[in-house]
């Protein structure tokens, strides 16, 4: 088994080796030689180790002859070993079958062994081909999911194979286990399940706890190992040290898998459960414990039902916990990311408005003043055309003029500086009012209740988001009457927007969200808020930003 534990984990490395030599030598002839000569090394190494590994698993499972009736018993760790081997390598089962005929043909008949290792490799092969049509099944069981796959496809399932096979193949030679073929079936089906449930989980798992590095971590399992050791020997052992008889606490190792599932996972509960099942096997097959007193097929059915429920107990609990533990380590990233984005939004938010500033004042005190100066320069001199005759300055001046206004209205709306002064309910008026006079619109505008003293980010979030949605009202609404409201409640500072336009579907908008909606929404984001947007065609449009007042 140590052999094939080994392999495992570098068996696909070892194929795609051959893969890369073809490939670096461009085709030539001994390139292609190298790669044969590696495939068909690391070929015959798997099919060593699998058939060790089968070999040494079935002549342990042989072992207690005292509760066995024809190399049928309470567990068949082989099995076990035989559907580890299927789920790992591609076209193993030769070596399962020799080796599954060569450890019952010492027990048995030949005719009758060559029908149990058919049934043996027939069944893992089933199993392993079960198994892999689930969808991204994993062997090393981290997701709940996975375990029960294994429980029920591989360990009861399968097996429901190999028995049937197994069985038949006995009773053709003569061979008749136990008491019945009903009583032989059954430890037949339990044995191979219960193979499966001790031996498969720890053949992929085993790597984790030989990679533990923390000494107080090898303590604790070394910890648990011995106590659970002791454990086996007083429920199972019989010692003469205690008077009294514990047989009716059988059960009482299951803390003991409990604790190895939680603190190793599914490597703690799987080597606790084998310590278990291998320690209670033995010493039942020696005349102790509770289940030494009964036939030996009543022995070897209690030893399979204490086995099943021990590994599926510590399986779930194991893979229930790594499930767990996986999603809070996708949380913990999933939060660590939106926090970097957030930073990052945050930040560009803040370019963005010193960004705006910027321009500006630009606009203010460059480009204002200038149109400013031609304005007054207009109204004081008079142009005359060769063609037409005297033209009046009138119109000119007055396009200047109206040009100098816009571009004031223009740096006003671009500096914040309005709401620092006067406050979020102050600008909310007077931006309205000038966004319907500027656009020739109706704006109506209700405001009341807004708390003072609300933080400047809340407030520049407030204004920016109005601005946002006013302009995409007159854009999109076909509409020339727009309502807007501001009010709290609650400790929550609420803004509506309103339009009674054509209205969109909101849900194929999200595939083509543009940047407007996207930067209102991480506005709002920011400072915790939640921003919404009803519409329906023909029904208008209603943006609403709800913004907590602690933010």
């Amino acid at each position: 088994m140590p052999s094939f534990i080994s392999l495992y984990g570098e068996s696909y490395k070892g194929m795609n080796a051959p893969t890369t030599l073809l490939t670096s030598g461009l085709g030539s002839p001994p390139p292609r030689r190298v790669g044969h000569r590696a495939i068909a090394s690391t070929r015959f190494v798997q099919l060593a180790a699998v058939f060790l590994a089968y070999f040494e698993a079935g002549k342990l499972g042989q072992a207690t002859t005292n509760i066995r009736s024809s190399n049928l018993g309470p567990v068949w760790p082989a099995y076990g070993i035989a559907l580890a081997a299927c789920l790992a390598y591609d076209g193993v089962w030769p070596a399962i079958a020799v080796s599954a005929f060569l450890v019952a043909q010492s027990a048995v008949t030949v005719p009758a062994a060559i029908g149990q290792s058919i049934g043996a490799a027939t069944a893992a092969l089933s199993g392993a081909f079960l198994l892999r049509r689930l969808a991204n099944f994993d062997p090393s069981l981290s997701k709940l999911r996975d375990a029960l796959g294994l429980i029920v496809i591989g360990a009861f399932g399968s097996a429901l194979i190999s028995s049937s096979i197994g069985i038949v193949s006995l009773y053709a030679a003569g061979i008749q286990p136990y008491t019945g073929i009903r009583s032989a079936w059954l430890i037949y089906w339990l044995g191979d399940s219960t193979g499966v449930l001790l031996v498969t989980p720890l053949v992929f798992t085993i790597p984790e706890l030989l990679r533990l590095r923390s000494r107080a971590r090898i303590l604790e399992l070394g910890l648990l190992l011995v106590l659970l050791t002791g454990a086996c020997f007083v429920i199972f052992g019989d010692l003469p040290l205690f008077p009294i008889r514990l047989h009716v606490l059988a059960f009482a190792v299951l803390p003991f898998v409990m604790w190895g599932a939680i603190d190793f996972g599914i490597a703690g509960a799987s080597l606790s459960v084998v310590l278990i099942a291998s320690l209670a096997t033995v010493l039942t097959a020696v005349g102790s414990g509770p289940f030494a007193s009964n036939s030996p097929f009543v022995n070897a059915a209690l030893l399979d039902v204490l086995f099943a429920v021990l590994a599926i107990t510590g399986l779930t609990l194991a893979a229930v916990i790594a499930e767990r533990e996986h999603a809070e380590s996708a949380r913990d990233r999933q939060k660590h990311v939106e926090t970097a984005l957030s930073t990052v939004n945050r930040k560009l938010i803040q370019a963005q408005e010193e960004e705006r500033r910027r321009i500006a004042r630009d606009l203010h005190d460059d480009i204002g003043q200038r149109l400013a100066l031609l304005a007054s320069s207009l109204s004081t001199v008079e142009v005359r055309h060769p063609e037409t005759g005297n033209i009046g300055t009138n119109d000119l001046h007055a396009t200047a003029a109206k040009l100098a206004e816009d571009v004031q209205a223009l740096s006003h709306e671009l500096h914040s500086s309005r709401v620092a002064l006067v406050g979020i309910a102050a600008s909310t008026k007077q931006f309205c009012a000038e966004f319907a006079r500027q656009h020739g619109v109706e704006v109506g505008c209700d405001v009341h209740d807004v708390p003072e003293g609300l933080s400047s980010d809340t407030s520049l979030c407030l204004y920016r988001i109005l601005q946002e949605a006013l302009h995409n009202a007159l854009k999109h609404s076909r509409q020339r009457r727009f309502d807007v409201h501001l009010w709290s409640s609650r400790e929550t500072v609420h803004l509506e927007v309103r339009d009674y336009g054509v209205g969109f579907d909101v849900s194929a908008s999200r595939m083509r969200a543009g940047i407007g909606l996207i930067s209102m929404e991480e506005r709002a984001r920011l400072v915790g808020g939640n921003l919404t947007v009803q519409s329906a065609p023909q029904r208008g449009t209603t943006v609403h930003l709800s913004v907590p007042v602690r933010s």
